[in-house]
């Protein structure tokens, strides 16, 4: 009969635990398994957030319209959008056909109109990016060593492209991986446009200061 050594057995345990520990910290995984952040756009949501509205785009390969003035569009606005100034619930429908519908402009409560009268016409996928062209500028295109007090997590950065290259330019090989930025995005809820400014500077600049990204 083979007999079961107590201190043999302890030593593999404890091995084994270390050897999982330092692979664990090699590949950036961590030991215990987390949920990913749901970015799915839900049937109640009328708003979507940045990282909810690519994962639209990624997704669904949603038709983003954009409903500001062309001087607006022309300065700056996302990628692959349709300059519809104005555009009604009749035209847009008529161009997504039965792709769901991403929506923004100069003043959310303009896009939150319009998502309204889409979904009243039939078109249950509609939703609009919650501050508009500016939030996605932020997002995207801001430096985030320019106003962040302190650095991006490890691995944002390059999240950070591996999304935003896939939507400037989309292709199927590489969409899952770039839905697997967005949710890494996401999860790092990490913030560079918010300054956090004392009581002195606060008072010498009169105010919060505000950061115009030219978006219209």
């Amino acid at each position: 009969m083979i007999r079961f050594d107590a201190k043999l057995g302890a030593a593999t345990l404890v091995g084994t635990a270390a050897l999982y520990a330092v692979l664990s910290i090699a590949t950036g995984r961590s030991a215990r398994a987390e949920v990913p952040p749901d970015l799915s756009a839900g049937a109640k949501d009328a708003a979507l957030d940045v990282w909810k509205g690519a994962a639209l785009l990624v997704e669904k390969d949603a038709l983003v319209v954009d409903v500001r003035p062309t001087d607006a569009y022309a300065r700056y606005h996302l990628p692959g959008a349709r300059s519809m100034p104005g555009g009604g619930a009749a035209e847009v429908r008529a161009l997504a056909g039965a792709r769901p519908v991403l929506v923004y402009a100069g003043k959310d409560e303009v896009a939150q109109k319009l998502v309204t009268e889409l979904r009243a016409a039939g078109t249950a996928g509609a939703w609009y990016l919650a501050d508009g062209a500016r939030a996605w500028y932020l997002a995207f295109q801001l430096p985030v060593s320019l106003f962040a007090e302190s650095g991006p997590p490890d691995g944002y950065a390059e999240a950070l492209r591996t999304a935003g290259g896939w939507l400037e330019k989309p292709e199927p090989a590489t969409r899952g991986r770039a839905a697997l930025a967005l949710q890494a995005l996401a999860k790092a809820n990490y913030q560079p446009t918010l300054l956090k400014a004392g009581k002195k500077a606060a008072a010498a600049s009169g105010g919060k200061k505000k950061i115009s990204g030219g978006c219209g």
